[in-house]
């Protein structure tokens, strides 16, 4: 081991006892903030939130043959019946009994195959997404369990058939429980089907997979899964599966687990910017005022308050995750009420400095590194060695002075390991063998005139550059440049990419770059 992971790890343990030492008192936390939630109930701008979903799966003046199309996803059309059942105005009953039916018929029922219990991402073009059990099988539990009145005994016999193979196929494929969202999902829809239909096989394999999970998530306190605007969003979704319909050993895991999920969440959420600081083990995007992330949906529904939420408004990208609000007030809301009040309003936290379980592409712990400030913020991850675009390995976040947010990004290519202090970030070289390494940068009416040498000028941030390496800007205008490369779902009217030039004798101990923030 060099000097220079030797000096990490060293702080890793002193600073995560800091960090520990300094959080909130547990008492402060023992009593959530319990919500359940009914159409009639709805607040106003909860009810948008939920019609809006509804209207754009099922446009007025469109029947439910027409929207039942081959290129219709599964998943969203089995939360529009969800809906459905949930808002029940006229019409709507028969409405989601179509749906119901179309989905039910929409099932790989061959045993034998590695796709047995899985439904259809579509008619037409199947990807064959084997986690569709997991979300599917898991909202069709929530009409069975709280509709069995309105549905038919037939169509009820149909759902449970469903049901026992997609739990049945989950058994089969045994997920591991690093890949957070879909296994806590696929534990429970072992759980449930095998308690309420008296399969010990699946009961006690969920019971299994549900150890598994808490086990893991002991060792560290904090999920594999880490830190995503997205998957953190359905991880709290999949948790309330837990609390409010499995079995009572897995509720009780389940209860901790949310909890603590809410307030790693709250550590890492700035209510000025409405962003979650990186690094992001899993993004589509560098903005939640943007693009619709399901944990942005969460706080939105938690704040009830469009000014607070952290949505994009008049539409944005990834616009179907609204989707997941239906399954959302079916499961309702329990959060700590310190979570509730520190999601409302910036309080000082504690610098953020941790490790996190991660085996994707052989990747072991991850130290992540992490500051936030009422009105910027940064993080960065070291060793990551997988080149994914949902990763986010270093970010910089400050508000311009209309408010809106801009950023600075190190994409997630296996290239850097990235440090973060209190007041800067460093970029190291990941591999001797890396010739190059590039950041994105985006900033309101953005020039080149904006980088020189030394420092990187904006009208609400200067980010001090302390590099001799020989570098290149390229102004993007093409957002599925950002997609592909970023998994940045935004559309921005320009981006710079500054690409730094590695030299062949580069010592990877010595950092490439060093940016200071100061506002």
């Amino acid at each position: 081991m060099n000097s220079t992971r030797i000096i990490v790890c060293c702080l890793i343990v002193f600073t995560q006892f800091c960090s520990y030492s300094s959080t909130a008192n547990p008492k402060d936390f023992e009593v959530p903030v319990s919500r359940n939630y009914f159409y009639q109930g709805l607040t106003g701008y909860q009810q948008s939130l939920f019609e809006g979903f509804i209207l754009a799966e099922f446009p007025a003046g469109k029947t439910v043959e027409q929207i039942l199309t081959n290129e219709a996803s599964l998943r969203s059309e089995t939360r529009l019946a969800q809906a459905l059942l949930f808002r029940n105005k006229p019409g709507d009953l028969e409405n989601a009994i179509k749906i119901l039916k179309w989905i039910l018929k929409n099932q790989h029922t061959d045993e034998k195959s590695m796709n047995y219990g899985l439904w259809k991402t579509n008619v037409g073009n199947d990807r064959l997404d084997q986690n569709w059990r997991e979300f599917i099988g898991c909202d069709l539990i929530l009409i069975y369990k709280n509709y069995k009145h309105l549905l038919s005994p037939q169509l009820l016999a149909d759902i449970k058939a469903g049901l026992i193979r997609a739990a049945k196929g989950a058994f089969k494929r045994d997920v591991r429980a690093d890949y957070t969202n879909i296994s806590i999902m696929s534990a429970f829809l072992m759980d449930y089907t095998g308690t309420e239909f008296k399969i010990d096989e699946l009961r006690t394999g969920g019971l299994k997979k549900a150890r598994e999970i808490y086990g893991l998530f002991q060792r560290h306190q904090t999920f594999s899964e880490y830190n995503s605007p997205t998957y953190y969003g359905v991880t709290l979704i999949a948790l309330a599966f837990w609390r409010e319909l499995a079995s009572d050993k897995m509720k009780k895991m389940g209860m901790d687990l949310e909890k603590s999920l809410w307030v790693e969440i709250a550590s890492n959420y700035n209510p000025t910017l409405k962003n979650m600081v990186g690094p992001y083990f899993r993004g589509y995007g560098m903005d939640m005022k943007k693009y619709f992330a399901i944990t942005g949906i969460w706080i939105a529904v938690a704040l009830n308050d469009e000014k607070l939420a952290p949505l994009p408004r008049g539409g944005g990208a990834k616009e179907g995750e609204m989707s997941n609000i239906s399954t959302l007030f079916h499961l309702g809301l329990a959060i700590p009420k310190e979570v509730l009040l520190q999601l409302n309003e910036f309080t000082p936290r504690t610098f953020i400095d941790r490790l996190v379980p991660s085996k994707i592409a052989g990747d072991t712990l991850k130290h992540v590194t992490a500051i936030v400030h009422s009105d910027w913020m940064m993080g960065g991850l070291w060793g990551n060695r997988r080149n994914w675009n949902q990763i986010k390995a270093g970010t910089i976040h400050w508000n311009n002075s209309v408010g809106e947010t801009e950023w600075m990004l190190v994409p997630g290519d296996g290239k850097t390991n990235i440090l973060v202090s209190k007041t800067s970030m460093k970029i190291y070289s990941a591999t001797a063998e890396s010739t190059s390494f590039s950041v994105y940068v985006y900033a309101k009416d953005l020039t080149e005139t904006n980088f020189s040498e030394k420092s990187w000028k904006f009208p609400s941030m200067n980010l001090g550059i302390n590099s001799g390496l020989k570098r290149t800007y390229q102004r993007i205008i093409d957002p599925t440049i950002l997609y592909d490369e970023c998994a940045i779902s935004e559309e921005y009217s320009s981006v710079m990419k500054i690409t730094f030039q590695i030299p062949p004798s580069w010592n990877i101990q010595k950092p490439l770059l060093e940016i200071s923030p100061t506002k």
